[in-house]
């Protein structure tokens, strides 16, 4: 959730930063998620298995804005990191939205060939499925327990 969020200040710095600076603060904040990644562990990249588990998904194209309602209610969720995330997920939407099935096919990522312009629209419902059942907290369900 916090890689998400976090990640929302870059596109908006990165034009009045020269390009030095641009390549300084992304390599920290890629070093940052790699560190956050290896201290928490990170559960592998299921990308064909999270496609299969969201395709009823993809009927709401049909909609002008899916986003509206997921917005609506994050804002009334008890939890305030719902709706920070949920932002998260229809900025990208937005930014992201353009890119055709196949665009992520060289980021060797296994299954990434298969992404497509609902990508964020699947993960913000999945979330709200998520918390609307563990209305109080994030769990890091699937990450190895700390010592």
């Amino acid at each position: 959730m916090h890689l998400i969020t976090s990640s929302l200040f870059l596109s908006p710095m990165l034009p009045y930063l020269s390009q030095n600076s641009q390549v300084i603060l992304l390599r920290g904040y890629f070093a940052s998620t790699i560190e956050w990644s290896i201290t928490y562990g990170v559960p592998g990249l299921d990308i064909q298995g999270f496609l299969n588990h969201t395709s009823h998904l993809s009927s709401e194209a049909r909609v002008p804005n899916p986003f509206l309602d997921i917005v609506q209610s994050a804002t009334t969720h008890p939890n305030d990191r719902m709706s920070k995330i949920q932002y998260g997920f229809a900025y990208f939407s937005l930014v992201y939205s353009a890119r055709p099935k196949g665009y992520f096919k060289d980021t060797e990522l296994q299954g990434a060939e298969a992404l497509d312009e609902w990508l964020s629209l699947k993960a913000a419902r999945l979330t709200e499925e998520y918390m609307s059942e563990v209305t109080t907290s994030w769990s890091q369900e699937g990450f190895p327990a700390r010592d």
